[in-house]
């Protein structure tokens, strides 16, 4: 089996996938950092035997005498745009394959236009937001689809934080969320409003088919269990993903439903202030908000499924499919789909190359499956 190199263990999503790999056990892994001791301390509270290597991972080159084109590298260490961008050049030159935790559109982007094509020469796998951020969506989204047929042009995904099981839905409230998300997931979310996101237009002046959009530019409408549910519309993994797998659709959307009541007026500030939403100076203001935000130490205390709308469209605009579909609290989520997926290619070869999207890296039907086996299921 190839070696698993994971970076983050030490970190609350990082210490949950070393847990994950620990209880599956077999694997041969390998935990970076840049504090031996604290590696070592997470590995003895996971009861695994690892190799250890102390190094800062954001530093140019800092993996590339440690990496073989064998191996499989897990990283959670975010923000992905400050932090991660080293890592995954790394992979890309070595030629190994690459998973992440990553929630941030503009790193996605960034990784599908400034990698690919280095991969694909190199012979090396990126799979970006290899987790609750956008695997659940992605699945969603393809589902949704085979259940409408050939006349399928538009999908749509909305992701929500429920409490309770079908027939007893809770949306979480947005003064809720410090207890059912992390400090860093928080300010992610946070930012990512005033971050530049994107769509799936299959647009022909852009290889991807992207559409330039700012984050909450669209506000998504879906309901589950009779609750009526709004969603920002954000940049993700999906846009890439289901057009690699679903040619002949014309678009793609997600929606983030976070943020309950605030969900409509943040949608028309945004179309109010219009550019000024994705500045430079709405940027700084932002992320020193995110600083400031209360419960700022608070990690998760209760219980939250995830919850994922997939939705398909006819070029008419006539709703073909819809589906919901029910998984663990995210974190869960994104250990489960992480030291699964890295066992997964780290016990098999002949993966695809280049930066892809989940559907693609693992197969349409592999993914499912490997969904179904972490709880996330159709209701």
């Amino acid at each position: 089996m190839r070696r698993i190199i994971l970076l983050g263990a030490t970190g609350y999503t990082g210490s949950r996938v070393l847990n994950e790999l620990a209880i599956s056990g077999g694997a041969d892994v390998v935990l970076v950092g840049r504090s031996r001791e604290r590696l070592q301390a997470q590995a003895d509270a996971s009861g695994i035997d690892c190799q250890i290597v102390e190094a800062d991972t954001a530093a140019r080159g800092a993996l590339d005498s440690l990496l073989s084109g064998d191996d499989v590298v897990v990283s959670t260490v975010g923000p992905f745009g400050e932090l991660g961008r080293e890592v995954a050049r790394s992979v890309a030159r070595i030629g190994g394959v690459y998973f992440d935790s990553t929630g941030e559109p503009p790193f996605i982007e960034w990784m599908f236009r400034e990698l690919d094509e280095r991969a694909r020469e190199t012979g090396a796998l990126l799979v970006p937001a290899f987790g609750y951020d956008y695997v659940p969506g992605n699945i969603a989204g393809w589902l949704a689809a085979q259940d409408g047929g050939p006349e399928v042009a538009a999908v749509e995904v909305g992701y929500f934080l429920m409490q309770g099981s079908r027939g007893g839905y809770r949306p979480v409230r947005l003064r809720h969320l410090p207890d059912v998300t992390t400090p860093g997931t928080r300010e992610s979310a946070f930012k990512v409003l005033a971050e530049p996101a994107f769509a799936f237009r299959a647009s022909a002046g852009d290889r991807f088919g992207l559409e330039p959009q700012r984050s909450g530019s669209r506000m998504l409408r879906f309901g589950v269990d009779g609750h009526a549910l709004n969603a920002l519309s954000i940049g993700g993994s999906e846009h890439f993903g289901l057009p690699e797998v679903l040619p002949d659709i014309c678009s793609v959307d997600v929606g983030l439903g976070w943020f309950g009541p605030a969900v409509a007026p943040v949608h028309y500030a945004t179309r109010a202030a219009g550019p000024l939403v994705t500045s430079d100076l709405s940027r700084r203001v932002t992320a020193a908000a995110a600083e400031r935000m209360p419960f700022k130490k608070r990690f998760p205390r209760a219980q939250a499924r995830t919850v994922v709308v997939g939705r398909t469209r006819d070029t008419a605009d006539r709703v073909l499919s819809e589906i919901v579909m029910d998984g663990p609290e995210p974190y869960a989520m994104t250990a489960g789909l992480l030291s699964r997926a890295a066992r997964i290619v780290a016990a098999g070869d002949g993966e695809p190359t280049g930066v892809r999207g989940p559907l693609a890296a693992l197969g349409a039907e592999e993914l499912v499956r490997v969904g179904e086996k972490i709880g996330f299921t159709r209701v």
